[in-house]
């Protein structure tokens, strides 16, 4: 079968053919993303995610030039998208190592009120969560199971119940963005 037969049967649903796109260009994309990411397992992550989401929007490609071209694009802006969220990650963390440096914990971040406001506001974006988001985030974040245990109790993937935590914790922090303030986005990131 040729790419283009393969595009087509991919469209359809058809996961023989997924399987032989992705066998056909992992190689090539994980070579490629360890180039700007430098650490195997996230590559590896990221080489999933890419393939997570050709699978995801199969029915929707429409490949004008090169699916090759198409698949390095998504690839690098899937790995930019990662590493902006790193980075980040990483400054808020510092901010947070900073503080407590200079003996500044948790607690005197916060005042009693703001930390029962933190409360009720984790509280409300956790419940805002739809069922499987909340349930990975609870089983992962609250409740310190790894993702390899949370995924065989939702009886789920590992790249699906990865893919539900990741969400789960993007629209908690987008909840704690527009109705909290930075310190208790600082609070959230430092519970992972």
């Amino acid at each position: 079968m040729n790419e283009l037969e393969l595009l087509q049967q991919l469209a359809l649903g058809n996961r023989d053919a997924f399987t032989a796109i992705y066998q056909q260009y992992h190689g090539g994309i994980y070579n490629y993303l360890l180039k700007f990411t430098r650490n195997p397992a996230l590559t590896e992550d990221l080489v999933h995610d890419v393939f997570l989401k050709i699978w995801e929007i199969r029915a929707q490609l429409d490949i004008k030039s090169s699916f090759a071209a198409y698949l390095y694009r998504l690839a690098r802006n899937t790995a930019l998208t990662q590493l902006n969220r790193i980075a980040l990650f990483d400054t808020i963390r510092d901010e947070v190592m900073h503080r407590t440096s200079l003996g500044i914990d948790d607690q005197s971040l916060m005042n009693a009120v703001e930390a029962k406001q933190y409360e009720e506001l984790l509280h409300k974006a956790i419940n805002s969560l739809p069922p499987q988001r909340r349930e990975a985030f609870i089983l992962c974040r609250q409740e310190g199971r790894s993702y390899e245990e949370a995924a065989a109790l939702m009886n789920i993937s590992r790249n699906t119940f990865k893919q539900h935590l990741s969400l789960a914790v993007k629209s908690i922090r987008e909840y704690l963005l527009e109705h909290g303030n930075i310190s208790l986005l600082i609070l959230l990131v430092s519970l992972k």
